[in-house]
């Protein structure tokens, strides 16, 4: 898929940008390729340059508004419902690294939904919620929250607010 100038994409784990031109670059200072220019919409210190060649491996479209809400009403409403968990923290960290290079939302939604339930049972038995487990929650939760609040045309608080609403009254 070629995307244009203004487009908003999706980069991997760096989350939603907009494509602020596809041009020519010398990297090496002698070949010429053609690259995306992206730039970060939450992150404004940032810019990446992915060869257009590379373009469908790195980058995707933003899911649709429609797509958005069948995740959001998908989403599992208790811990019996989840499909993804290891009790095996070097399993964990690997299941967390793949889910947050990917590109499968409804595996990052189900991560997301695991690490909730098991802060949530946690907290409710006096113990800690590891830091690998939190930093995992946090950033995902990050990438989530920017393409769905990109494409509700919501803020991150919004979007949380709208999902609990959502969920709850399914």
């Amino acid at each position: 898929m070629d995307f244009k100038k203004d487009d908003c994409v999706v980069y991997k784990s760096a989350g939603v940008c907009r494509v602020l031109n596809v041009e020519p670059q010398s990297m090496d200072g002698e070949n010429e390729i053609l690259y995306y220019k992206l730039k970060p919409l939450f992150d404004a210190n940032s810019t990446y340059y992915v060869p257009v060649s590379a373009g469908n491996e790195k980058l995707r479209p933003l899911l649709t508004k429609a797509e958005v809400l069948s995740l959001i009403d998908d989403m599992p409403k208790s811990e019996d419902e989840i499909e993804v968990w290891s009790d095996n923290r070097r399993e964990r960290r690997e299941m967390y690294s793949q889910i947050l290079k990917g590109d499968d939302q409804k595996a990052l939604v189900q991560l997301i939904s695991a690490l909730y339930f098991r802060k949530q049972s946690s907290e409710a038995n006096g113990k800690r919620f590891s830091s690998m487990d939190e930093s995992a929650m946090k950033n995902a939760e990050n990438l989530m929250l920017q393409e769905f609040g990109t494409v509700l045309d919501m803020t991150p608080d919004e979007v949380r607010k709208f999902i609990d609403e959502r969920v709850q009254s399914s």
